[in-house]
């Protein structure tokens, strides 16, 4: 063979092997991109499957607590609409077996009752910070938890300003319904503006005045023991409130202040949403 005939025969055959390089790279390129693409469609069925089973367990535990707390409100609070048109009450008459209540949970301090949102609950005063946050008034572990108290409050609902805490719940359970306030273009409070607090020695009325998004230490939760404190923490309000209804809330005698509070948005986002209220009235029962 001559050197040019031997140099050609060469020449093609590193041709050839460079083909068959390229076309194996091809082909093993391919079936990185195949496998890869066959992990992610697993990896990404595993996570939906994991959200479902999540999904579910969520849905079952909201659905034991509401069940939970809808036969607590059949056995022990009575609606007695039809004594309220006849006396002509100043509150909803609810007959409410407060010893009961307090013998499933010696925590219980009262009943709260937001008729506007229908929002109907008992109220545990808790001794430790967040110890009703994922238990039910039953005691269940739940994460739908209580509607509670918190440590710094008066607990008989007579401190300068108290808080209630709730979870926003999906179903709309617990505080979920607060949520309607800034979410819907209707005026839910035209109609009753009121949230009332039975107790077994009173019911007290307390007239919203503000409501507004904030966030976890805002001073929306403002330790308030003075007047100054409590003058300090109106103006806050008023500079970030959105409900601009008028009242006739005469603030200067420093009525008792009670805040709803629940989370707004995903769990975890520190965004918090509050229902400042003040208390405009008071009947002693018996």
């Amino acid at each position: 063979m001559s050197e040019d005939s031997k140099r050609e025969f060469d020449e093609d055959k590193s041709i050839d092997e460079s083909k068959n390089e390229s076309g194996s790279n091809s082909s093993n390129s391919r079936n990185v991109w195949r496998i890869i693409r066959i992990a992610l469609i697993i990896i990404l069925i595993g996570v939906i499957g994991y959200e479902s089973i999540g999904l579910y367990n969520d849905n079952k535990e909201y659905k034991e607590a509401e069940n939970e707390y809808e036969e607590i409100e059949d056995s022990y609070v009575v609606f007695n609409t039809a004594k309220e048109e006849e006396q002509s009450l100043e509150y909803p008459d609810l007959q409410i077996n407060h010893s009961s209540l307090k013998l499933i949970n010696d925590a219980y301090i009262g009943w709260l009752y937001f008729p506007a949102l229908d929002i109907s609950y008992p109220v545990v005063k808790e001794e430790k910070v967040n110890q009703f946050l994922r238990v039910t008034f039953d005691g269940v572990p739940n994460t739908a938890g209580s509607i509670f108290m918190d440590v710094m409050s008066d607990e008989n609902f007579r401190g300068m300003s108290d808080f209630v805490f709730g979870h926003n719940m999906r179903n709309g359970s617990m505080f979920g319904k607060l949520k309607k306030l800034y979410q819907s273009d209707e005026d839910l409070l035209k109609d009753n503006k009121y949230v009332y607090v039975y107790t077994e020695e009173f019911i007290f009325k307390y007239e919203i005045f503000a409501y507004y998004k904030t966030r976890v230490g805002s001073d929306s939760y403002a330790l308030v023991t003075s007047e100054d404190e409590y003058d300090e923490f109106l103006d806050y309000i008023d500079a970030v409130n959105v409900y601009k209804e008028s009242n006739d809330i005469d603030f200067s005698t420093y009525p008792s202040l009670l805040t709803l509070s629940t989370c707004a948005g995903q769990s975890g986002s520190g965004n918090r949403f509050v229902v400042h209220t003040a208390k405009v009235a008071a009947w002693k029962i018996g």
